[in-house]
């Protein structure tokens, strides 16, 4: 028996007229190859995820597979036409089964046009579900693009110009290909203060329209002797002081990261309090905070911490207490050990030598060096390495605005 039942189990579409019936070894047998069958094309979809998706935060990979007579059906959803395709491709490859898909390409099609959207908050929470209870996994401030994947009980599924997906039920005003360019097209203002408020009229006594964060984008109608005249995604209209923005295009071709910037705008967050997921003045973890002072500087780092830990340039870590540059960045957290990996958990941007600024508790300074009063063994004992990023390349994973198109708009 054992020979014709394995060459049952490699073409499984002969014995769909055998299983009716049986209830010996035979059967049994059949029943088992079913099984094996499901667990190499369940093997060979983690195979296809970790080859083709490696981050689940930034890439939708969610396919299933039931396998039935040699015949493999993929159903669930992916990120774009071009990933599914590179998915076949490596079923084919380096399966043995005939696949059948039908797989939902996102944006998901009831969305219909509208799959751009701007955020018309001054600061939208994302959610790693659609849930107000759900962790929250980033943020986006206003006037930030997003790609609006699909919909699902007036929660929408998207994704930040950093890659990062998750869920908001925020203000995002939704778009079609026309009026996102067409906003796109329109000329801004970047706040610069870290915080501020827009309002009715040009006096700082009228009423608000919204609170601003840094790093805010919104459309210029004109600009007068103290404030400049604004338009907010949603058609709301306002006026910011000249002291707390800047025309962005100017504002982009004359910012650069630099160590003396990026420490200069690192302080000015000093005090302001640690919030899981956050990335603003009203509250930042902390590879929000190193992602905010970059992005503040022209720079668009990725989310996380162990994110941030594999863009940007190495840096030599010799013995002793490492002279690192001003705006690199130093990662802590857990060391590799038998049988379990690096796991990075923190991030902060040095300051120079020895010391650095972070946010944790709240956004403040610490050094590595026992000799400092602000020392903190707790960070010198859990530090693995260090990235930098001021005059790193493209190659090395780091992306300045200006290379993106959504924030090459025309200057007022």
């Amino acid at each position: 028996m054992c020979m014709p039942v394995l060459a049952l189990c490699r073409w499984p579409h002969l014995i769909t007229g055998l299983v009716i019936g049986l209830a010996g070894p035979l059967a049994i047998t059949v029943s088992g190859c079913r099984e094996g069958a499901q667990r190499d094309a369940d093997a060979l979809l983690q195979e296809a995820r970790e080859k083709l998706a490696t981050d689940h935060r930034t890439v939708v990979f969610d396919v299933q597979g039931s396998v039935t007579g040699g015949m493999l059906t993929l159903r669930g959803e992916i990120q774009n036409a071009s990933l599914k395709e590179d998915l076949l491709k490596y079923l084919k490859k380096h399966g043995h089964f005939t696949v059948v898909e039908s797989l939902m390409v996102l944006p998901d099609p009831a969305l219909g046009t509208r799959t751009y959207g701007v955020v018309s908050l001054s600061v939208a929470n994302i959610r790693t579900s659609p849930d107000h209870g759900a962790e929250m996994g980033t943020q986006a401030i206003l006037g930030t693009p997003v790609k609006v994947l699909k919909k699902r009980h007036g929660w929408f599924y998207v994704q930040t110009p950093d890659e990062y997906l998750g869920w908001t039920d925020d203000p995002v005003v939704r778009m079609d290909d026309s009026s996102y360019r067409a906003w796109t097209d329109r000329p801004k203002v970047i706040v610069t203060a870290p915080f501020g408020w827009v309002r009715e009229a040009p006096s700082d006594n009228s009423q608000p329209v919204s609170d601003v964060v840094a790093g805010s984008l919104l459309a210029v109608v004109g600009k007068g002797r103290t404030h400049y005249e604004l338009d907010y995604p949603d058609g709301r209209r306002g006026f910011l002081p000249l002291r707390e923005g800047a025309p962005f295009d100017h504002w982009l071709s004359v910012t650069h990261d630099t160590p003396e910037s990026i420490v200069a705008t690192a302080k000015q967050y000093k005090g302001v309090p640690y919030l899981w997921g956050g990335t603003s003045a009203k509250g930042m973890d902390c590879s929000g905070f190193t992602k905010t002072v970059y992005f503040l500087n022209g720079v668009l780092l990725p989310r996380d911490a162990d994110q941030q830990a594999s863009v940007g340039d190495p840096v030599e870590v010799a013995g002793g207490i490492p002279e690192f540059r001003a705006g690199d960045l130093l990662f802590f957290g857990r060391r590799a050990s038998e049988g379990k990996g690096e796991r990075v958990t923190h991030v902060a941007i040095s300051l120079g030598g020895a010391r650095f600024i972070h946010a944790s508790g709240d956004v403040h300074m610490n050094s590595l060096s026992p000799a400092d009063t602000d020392f903190s063994n707790y960070r010198s004992e859990s530090f693995l390495r260090a990235r930098r990023i001021i005059g790193a390349g493209e190659a090395s994973g780091v992306r300045r605005l200006l290379t993106i198109p959504y924030y090459r708009t025309n200057e007022p």
